[in-house]
């Protein structure tokens, strides 16, 4: 399963799709921009977030499904987007500081083998970053935006599935309690819905923003299933 680059560019240049971006932007600020001199790579469909702030100077690349080769990102007129394949990253281990992930968990179809990628290619105490669907929302109940066409998660599955493959200190943000609707009134006050709404019904948001941190010490052999699969070619795409 992959998401669809269509549906994607349409939402997010909605009305709504820009009020969303906004809203998990301002959560991003205060998790992934803390330190400078980090590399940061960037996993899955990323463009509204980094393109509009401080992100784009701090991500250092963008890895992109091998089925959406028209997703193209350039930094300092160089081209940073990667096609890949999930299972097998081009990337040595230990490289990365942070990894920022938003519509690829969620879509994913190996999600075992995608994470133990993700955490051969961070450091000793990497953060790993997600941006995905809440469960427990209205969000993940209506197709008519992309947190609500594929799979959600619980906060227990999402941590339950990080702490099997070595991650701790699992921070949950939430955010999006506006209903997902591109209704005017609701968009122009967002911020208050959206304050109301962490102090009323804190876990309903629509989307979760995890933190996780990587675990300093090995895990068993057996678990390590990435390593032993085999894969083709990784291809990088030219510069447009």
């Amino acid at each position: 399963m992959n998401f669809n680059l269509d549906d994607l560019v349409k939402f997010y240049s909605s009305d709504l799709g820009k009020t969303c971006v906004k809203i998990i932007q301002n959560k991003l600020n205060k998790i992934v921009i803390k330190q400078n001199n980090q590399k940061i790579l960037g996993f899955g469909y990323l463009l509204p977030y980094i393109l509009n702030n401080d992100l784009e100077s701090k991500v250092n690349f963008v890895a992109i499904p091998s089925v959406n080769k028209r997703i193209k990102w350039n930094k300092n007129n160089y081209n940073s987007s990667l096609e890949l394949d999930e299972r097998a990253l081009p990337f040595q281990d230990l490289y990365f500081d942070k990894i920022l992930i938003s519509h690829w968990f969620e879509v994913s179809s190996r999600l075992d083998l995608v994470i133990e990628e993700l955490r051969r290619i961070l450091k000793g105490q990497g953060k790993l970053i997600l941006i995905i669907p809440n469960s427990f929302s209205l969000w993940a109940i209506n197709e008519n935006n992309p947190f609500g066409k594929y799979r959600p998660f619980s906060q227990h599955q999402i941590r339950r599935l990080l702490n099997t493959h070595g991650f701790e200190e699992i921070k949950t943000y939430y955010c999006l309690y506006h209903p997902p609707y591109n209704n005017q009134f609701i968009l122009k006050n967002f911020q208050i819905i959206e304050y109301l709404g962490n102090k009323v019904f804190y876990k309903t948001g629509g989307v979760m923003i995890i933190e996780a941190t990587k675990f300093n010490y090995a895990i068993p052999k057996p678990k390590l299933k990435a390593y032993r699969y085999n894969l083709s070619k990784v291809s990088i795409q030219h510069q447009v």
